[in-house]
This record gives C-alpha cells, structure tokens and sequence, in this order.
C-alpha cells in the first residue's frame, strides 16, 4: 500500500497535483489546525481517486506520525507548512527513506528526492475548470443565471457592440436611458417609452434591430419587445456587450479548457452571506491549471484597473495566474503599458482588441510567462 503525507496547502492545487502524479492508494493531509477541512472538498475528491484523511500534527509529534503510517511505501509532500514542519518532514525523509516530492507548478515538473537521488519527471495537470481552480485557492463561484449568447444570437451581441464602438458616449447614454426603462417597466413583456426616447436614439435603434421583435411608435409611445428576453442585459450596461466580444475571441481559438463570462466570486469559499467580499470577474478561463482572468475596460480606464486586475488574478489563480486587461477605448498612454509590463498584467490595447487578438495574445504571453 502506498501512501501520500502532504502538508496541507491554502493553495490546495499543489496538494491535488501531487496526489495526482503520485497516484498513491491513500492521501494523509497534515495540518497544525485540530479543526482544519479541505474548503476544495468536492474537487479533491473528483480527482484524487483513492480515500482521505486529515490529521492534526504539532511539532511535537509530526515525526511519529509519519512513522507510524501503516504503508509500504510513504511519499511526503512538503510543499505547504512552515519551515520547522519541512525541515522536520525532510529528516525524518532522509532518516527513513522516504521519498519526498514536490510539484513545479511553473516548471511543470514533478520533483523528488529518495536518500541522495533527485529525479524529474514531467508534471501532469488536470484541466481543470475555472470554478474548480477557483475553489482551490479558496474562493467560490456563484452559481448565478448568466446567458451565454452562441449561433443567432451573437448577431445580437455583434450589432450591440458595433453600435458602442461608432459612438461610445451616445452608446452610454443609450443605456442609461434603457436601464431607466427597464426599472420602470419591469415584469413586462412590452416597453412603453415616450416617443421623445425613439427620437433622441432612432440611429442607436435601427443599428441594433435585431435586438428586437418589435420597436415602434404608436399614438405618441414608443413600445419595445425583445426579440430574447436575455438581451435586456446588452443595452442596460454598456460595457456587456465589449465583453461577450472579448469571450468570443478566447472561446473561439479552441485552445482553452474552460471559459466563463460575468463569475461572480465569494471570498470566503461559498457561505455567500451578504457581507462576504465578492468579486465579478467580466471573463475568465483557464489552461492546464492555470487561471486567466480578463477585465475588459469599454470606457475610459486609469491604472487602478491594472493593479485590480492583478490583485483578483492572484486572490483566485495564484502566482501563476494571467491577468489581462482588454480595452476598447481609444487612447493611448505609454506610462500605462510601462505599469502593466512591470506588474506582470497583459495590456490588450483597443487596435489589437478589434483585429480579433485576443486569444493570439493571451496564448503567447502564456508561453513566456
């Protein structure tokens, strides 16, 4: 019987990746806290393939508990803990035999020592999806009603966002105009507007419409009915449709292993009470256990948005997480650039954005980074 003792990681990824590659017949998850879980509970168990357990260890008896595992074979894992716990694990590891590994996430390399022999072996990483990378540093995904607009309708999202691009700030107004109609019509299926709206945005109306079933005046009100009910979303928030954009250009490259648009995250790894600090991340996917998270800026935009961006891309995918910036604002700031490049941030600019780059770019910052 093999056996695997991991120090049990924040970062649970490392202790799934170990288990993984080492393929033991049992996981022993070591950790200093009497009442300690794994908060990644139902994605460790999906991929670990063998049974579990937690056992609380104190300096004091770390060494005896490992000896006293009932296994043929120990490996030990000592990616997580503090140093006294690694340096306790490696000695008892060179006292006894054991073999002591560890994953490179970045190098992509399972490492592992037995006695005075180091060998290296190529990592294998699951893919896994966004949500489940999420979980894994802690956070969790709210299980919200997002639509994701495929075949016809992303003529829907192209007309919207084509719209927005000819004139941003009347596209802004545009929708400003629209979530007021929509607060004061809600529940119903058709929208009553004063015909002075259908005047003031005829051009934006006619431009998008195949957004609607119908979108004519009639004795002085305008009345609208769209064409789906989930469009709604394209026209009360001006920034959406930029963002199903952005999705289209990393989903349609094909090279990715999860894609997700508008993730709304909780902090605290799914209690969601109202209180918890949450985020929503406009795009994310991920590759090879790696998480990408984009934040797609259709307006103006300072540097606050690459040090957010950074910040969520870390809280939720770790050190080797991608943050990217997508903008689509027209203007250029060499200082901007200078800032993302130093914080290690993608700056997609808005000429790349609209030749349909995105993935291309993504996919080679990947490569070398």
């Amino acid at each position: 019987m093999k056996v695997l003792a991991e120090l049990i990681s924040s970062q649970q990824i490392l202790n799934l990746v170990s288990a993984v590659n080492r393929k033991p017949d049992k996981v022993v998850f070591l950790s200093p806290d009497p009442a300690a879980f794994l908060p990644a509970r139902e994605v460790m168990e999906k991929y670990l393939g063998c049974p579990y357990e937690i056992t609380h260890y104190t300096p004091e008896t770390l060494e005896q508990i490992i000896q006293e595992i009932p296994a043929d074979e120990v490996d030990i894992d000592v990616h997580g803990g503090d140093d006294f716990a690694i340096a306790i694990l490696s000695a008892v590891a060179k006292k006894t035999g054991m073999t002591l590994c560890y994953p490179g996430l970045t190098t992509k390399t399972m490492y592992t020592r037995k006695g005075d022999e180091l060998q290296k072996t190529a990592l294998e990483i699951p893919s896994l999806t966004v949500k489940e990378i999420i979980s894994l540093y802690g956070g969790a995904v709210r299980d919200l009603p997002e639509a994701v607009f495929e075949g016809d309708d992303r003529n829907a999202v192209h007309a919207c966002n084509a719209s927005r691009r000819y004139n941003n700030k009347r596209w802004a107004d545009f929708c400003q105009e629209m979530s007021n109609l929509a607060k004061r019509n809600e529940g119903h299926t058709v929208w009553k507007a004063p015909e002075a709206v259908y005047r003031e945005y005829h051009s934006i109306f006619r431009s998008i419409s195949c957004v609607f079933r119908q979108c004519e005046v009639k004795e002085g009100t305008l009345l609208l009915e769209f064409a789906n009910p989930e469009y709604k979303i394209l026209v009360t928030d001006s920034g959406v449709p930029f963002e199903y954009e952005t999705y289209y250009q990393v989903e349609d490259s094909g090279y990715f292993d999860d894609i997700d648009i508008r993730v709304n995250i909780d902090w605290n790894g799914g209690e969601f009470n109202r209180k918890d600090p949450n985020s929503e991340l406009d795009v994310m996917a991920s590759k090879d256990g790696r998480l990408i998270s984009i934040s797609c800026k259709s307006g103006k935009y300072d540097q606050q948005a690459i040090y957010e961006v950074k910040t969520n891309a870390i809280q939720f995918g770790g050190e080797l997480a991608i943050p990217v910036l997508c903008t689509d604002y027209e203007h250029r700031h060499s200082e901007y650039k200078e800032k993302a490049e130093t914080l290690g941030v993608l700056l997609i600019q808005f000429d790349e954005m609209r030749a349909g780059k995105a993935a291309e770019l993504i996919i080679e910052w990947m490569k070398t980074h």
